[in-house]
């Protein structure tokens, strides 16, 4: 008979995941501050290490504050930082192979033209997104075009009202932007390329302007394969 060996997960895992339940549970609103260290080891039964490092992991999950700063001693529960912290296991699993780029540009314009077809008007904050753009094509500026560019789809991607839309094309947004600027980094005729891309942005308003969401969704989708594609082939 072969004995398997006993998986035993850390305690500081076993905390930090009964945490999080019971903050996902409500039992810990958003905005309401944990128990002390000294509290919370009490009621576990362990060491306040134990709840320290339990306390860190729900940090990097971007469930309670504290991840700037060294005190965890009364942490408090948040949702300000799930997106960053969903971005970067995303972004983690790309780096490492898990996920191929290709697929989750695929992924991207699906649902990116989805919530571009459930816009009905483009709000400011996009509009603004493209005279930022305007005016970093004018200096070959690709740092601020790409932030500019980054803001303009995901104000987009919540324009349409669907909350979940946003937010998960939001994560991929941010998964692999790092993509785009290094793309436009090695381009040798940046001002060339900006304007195209400024184009492609306006073409998109344009559409929408003129109440064509379908439109607008397919120009989207030829918008990141163009740009992309080259890439993940």
């Amino acid at each position: 008979m072969t004995i398997s060996p006993v998986s035993r997960v850390p305690l500081s895992l076993e905390v930090a995941q009964r945490l999080r339940a019971a903050i996902l549970d409500g039992t810990f609103p958003a905005d309401t501050e944990l128990p002390t260290e000294t509290e919370l080891a009490q009621s576990f039964g362990v060491g306040r290490s134990t709840i320290r490092e339990a306390l860190r992991v729900l940090q990097a999950h971007g469930l309670i504050s504290g991840a700037d700063t060294v005190s965890t001693a009364r942490p408090r529960v948040t949702h300000e930082r799930t997106a960053g912290a969903a971005g970067l296991a995303l972004s983690t699993a790309l780096q490492v192979g898990a996920i191929p780029l290709a697929d989750l540009v695929a992924l991207r314009t699906l649902l990116e033209a989805e919530a571009i077809r459930q816009t009905t008007s483009v709000p400011e904050a996009a509009r603004s997104c493209l005279l930022t753009m305007a005016a970093a094509v004018d200096n070959a500026d690709i740092h601020t075009f790409h932030a500019a560019d980054v803001d303009f789809h995901v104000q987009l991607a919540y324009a349409g009202g669907n909350q979940a839309l946003g937010f998960v094309i939001g994560v991929l947004r941010d998964c692999i932007a790092g993509y785009l600027l290094d793309a436009l980094a090695a381009v040798a005729d940046r001002g060339t390329m900006l304007a195209r891309l400024l184009a492609e942005h306006q073409s998109i308003v344009d559409a929408l302007d003129a109440g064509e969401p379908d439109r607008a969704a397919e120009l989207v989708v030829a918008h990141i394969r163009g740009f992309y594609e080259p890439e993940t082939s």
